[in-house]
């Protein structure tokens, strides 16, 4: 018995030591129409990656516009990096990926990379390091913007009208 008392010791000694991973969430993003629901988080750029997907499962009809979207603030506020899946009205059958930039308090006009469909999912992987090196893979769209955040960021995921995960 003392074995096994020693080696869960180990175990859970080896575990702590580990460097910190952040854990994979699912992040439910159900909002009646009109309203949001929103995860925000202070990220540091030096080297910063996040993966997963979006899937719309279903669109309200309301006076905004069913969206998801994911986008790095700058500290200032003045630069910011944004993907956006967007759908028409509650009736459409998919939604439309946008990516945006803000350079110095100016909004870049939406570029269009493609749709969605409901219940389908958007794989994504986005990653910055040196605070200004965008990489991302969106569906099958890569690309590699220069923008600069900073070395400080705010990481939104936000959801109106509409149900994603």
């Amino acid at each position: 018995m003392y074995r096994n008392i020693v080696l869960a010791g180990l175990a859970i000694i080896s575990i702590v030591n580990q460097p910190a991973m952040a854990a994979p969430i699912t992040y439910g993003c159900d909002t009646p129409a009109d309203r949001f629901s929103a995860i925000e988080q202070q990220v540091s750029l030096s080297s910063f990656s996040i993966k997963g997907a979006i899937q719309p499962n279903e669109f309200r009809k309301g006076k905004y516009s069913p969206l998801a979207q994911i986008f790095l603030d700058s500290a200032d506020q003045k630069y910011r990096w944004a993907m956006k899946v967007i759908a028409l009205d509650s009736k459409a059958k998919d939604a439309f990926v946008f990516l945006e930039m803000t350079e110095n308090g100016k909004e870049s006009d939406p570029f269009l990379i493609g749709s969605v469909k409901i219940g389908a999912k958007l794989s994504f992987n986005i990653s910055v390091t040196e605070g200004k090196i965008i990489k991302f893979r969106i569906g099958e769209m890569d690309g590699n913007p220069e923008l600069n955040l900073g070395s400080q960021a705010t990481l939104n995921i936000i959801c109106s009208t509409g149900d994603f995960v």
